[in-house]
C-alpha cells in the first residue's frame, strides 16, 4: 500500500504538468493566431487602401490653357487617334474646359494636306468631340438667323468651329464680341443655343 500511495502522486504530477503545459501552448497558439490574424488584417487594410486610392496622376488636369505633355495623356488617347484618324499625328495637348462645365483635354492633331483638327477628351480618356475650323458662311442658315435675332448687338467671328460629337451629332461654336465683352456660343444645327460661356 505504501507503494501505491507513493507512486500515485508521482504519476499524477507528470500528468498535471502535461495538462498545464498543453493549456499554455494552446494559449500561446491563440495569442500567436490572434497576432497573425491582426497582422493579416492590417496588411489587408493597407493593401485595400492603396488599391482603392485613385491614380490622380493619370487624371490630373492643369489650369485652363496649360500645356499637357503628350506622354502624360490619359490611357487610350493615342490609340483612339491612331485608330480613328489614320495618318494624323498628335502635335500638342492643352487643358480646355468644356462649355457645359467639366475638365477636358484639347488634343491638336495634324496630317499633311488636310485641315488640322482638335480632338477633345475627358480626363479619363473618354472621347467627347472633334473640332474643325470652318468659315461662318458654311454654318446652317438657322444659325445665321439666330445670330441676327438673339445676338444682334454682337459681332460674330468669321471663323467658327464645327463640332462633331461622340454620338455623331453636329454643333457649331461661334465666338461673339461686343466692345470688350466676348463670349462663346454653341448652336445646334437647328439654330438652338446648346451652351453659352462668357
Amino acid at each position: 500500500m505504501n507503494f501505491k500511495k507513493t507512486s500515485l502522486p508521482l504519476l499524477i504530477l507528470p500528468f498535471s504538468i502535461f495538462i498545464i503545459s498543453c493549456g499554455n501552448n494552446s494559449s500561446e497558439k491563440n495569442e500567436g493566431t490572434e497576432s497573425t490574424q491582426q497582422e493579416a488584417m492590417e496588411s489587408t487594410n493597407t493593401d485595400t487602401a492603396s488599391f482603392h486610392k485613385p491614380d490622380t496622376a493619370s487624371i490630373y488636369i492643369p489650369s485652363p490653357g496649360s500645356t499637357i505633355a503628350i506622354d502624360k495623356l490619359p490611357a487610350g488617347v493615342n490609340e483612339f487617334v491612331t485608330k480613328n484618324y489614320p495618318g494624323y499625328q498628335i502635335k500638342s495637348a492643352t487643358s480646355d474646359p468644356l462649355c457645359q462645365g467639366g475638365d477636358a483635354i484639347d488634343v491638336a492633331i495634324t496630317k499633311s494636306g488636310v485641315p488640322n483638327l482638335s480632338v477633345i477628351f475627358r480626363p479619363d480618356g473618354q472621347f467627347v468631340q472633334q473640332e474643325e475650323d470652318v468659315p461662318l458662311s458654311t454654318a446652317p442658315q438657322k444659325i445665321s438667323e439666330a445670330l441676327k435675332t438673339k445676338y444682334a448687338n454682337y459681332t460674330a467671328n468669321k471663323q467658327i468651329e464645327k463640332l462633331t460629337l461622340a454620338d455623331m451629332s453636329v454643333q457649331y461654336l461661334v465666338d461673339l464680341t461686343k466692345g470688350k465683352v466676348s463670349k462663346e456660343v454653341i448652336f445646334s444645327a437647328e439654330g438652338n443655343v446648346a451652351c453659352e460661356s462668357k
